[in-house]
């Protein structure tokens, strides 16, 4: 047997005094004396069943709205600091319950495999952001590579990132992230890292450098998410809702209205099927133009080598 738990502690946050404690620690560690521009808001999903909050809260309905409580005492803090770059600060979060978008303004999709699964890994993490988005969570993204690494039980379990899926998640997140963020993971050693060779700092460098030349359109995106709660990552079923095919899909995702995105979630895979809706498409990165003038159709066996992700751009976006 092996247990990968650790020991930590939950602050009450019904009790005012804990409350203001907790917001000094933020302001006056993490804020003021420049710890940094933004952090991980982590946890929060962990209250117990039978904790006794100071307020008396009944413990089930504390543990669904401690998520939104440790949320608001990091807004609170931020908007009470005295740094001049408070107001900029970026905390994001992996719990939450149905108020804490008022609260936090980013989210990750918590501590993926380092597999190509939709059960608990880069699929599952694409998954994650489209349920969010439609839940109310607007932006959201994932660790590159993702987090959780087992290497127990003398070799038999034995997950680890490989180049290939770090590769490959790059080239999600370009297009499904608002924000690229990499994790070393948690045994940095058995993950494989952008920095291992020059090849792959070079990949990195290259998409960093397409998520910045779309910078105008996510811009818009999220100021749309701001006002009116429309998630920038969105399902087919989402934006083409009369699509009878595009409304099945759960392993194809739209980057806004104009672009869409058919990652590889398959170890050695470098080709898929891919259903465009109705419109006039053109590849992002070969340049071929698809044309469905009638109705939605399937693109099979389309290349995808390491590189050249199948992204395809609505016409319209290109006049």
């Amino acid at each position: 047997m092996f247990s990968l738990s650790i020991e930590f502690a939950i602050i009450d946050l019904t009790n005012p005094a804990a409350r203001e404690w907790t917001k000094d620690i933020i302001k006056n560690n993490m804020v003021e004396e420049g710890m940094g521009w933004g952090w991980m808001h982590d946890f929060a999903e962990y209250t117990p069943f039978d904790a006794v909050a100071f307020d008396g809260t009944d413990p089930f309905l504390n543990h669904n709205d401690y998520p939104k409580q440790w949320a608001q005492v990091c807004q609170e803090a931020l908007e009470e600091s005295n740094a001049s770059h408070a107001s900029q600060v970026v905390h994001f979060m992996r719990s939450g319950s149905t108020h804490s978008p008022a609260y936090t303004g980013l989210y990750w999709m918590g501590d993926q495999n380092p597999t190509f699964s939709k059960y608990d890994g880069m699929q599952s993490a694409m998954i994650g952001l489209l349920n969010g988005g439609m839940s109310g969570f607007t932006l959201g993204h994932s660790d590159i590579g993702a987090y959780t690494s087992i290497n127990q039980l003398k070799g038999l379990v034995h997950l680890y990132r490989t180049k290939e899926l770090l590769l490959r998640w790059i080239e999600m997140n370009t297009f499904s992230d608002m924000v690229l963020r990499t994790h070393i993971g948690i045994d940095p050693k058995e993950m494989y890292q952008i920095w291992d060779d020059d090849a792959t700092a070079k990949f990195f460098s290259h998409f960093i450098n397409v998520h910045l030349k779309l910078k105008d359109y996510k811009m818009a995106l999220m100021k749309e998410a701001h006002e009116d709660g429309v998630p920038p990552v969105r399902s087919l079923l989402m934006e083409f809702p009369e699509d009878k095919e595009g409304k099945k899909l759960s392993d194809q995702f739209m980057l806004g209205p104009d672009i869409l995105a058919a990652p590889i979630f398959k170890k050695g895979g470098d080709k898929r099927d891919v259903y465009l809706p109705k419109g006039h498409w053109v590849h992002m990165f070969t340049h071929k133009v698809y044309d469905f003038e009638q109705e939605g159709g399937w693109l099979k066996n389309e290349d995808s080598p390491i590189g050249s992700p199948l992204v395809f751009l609505k016409g319209d976006l290109l006049e």
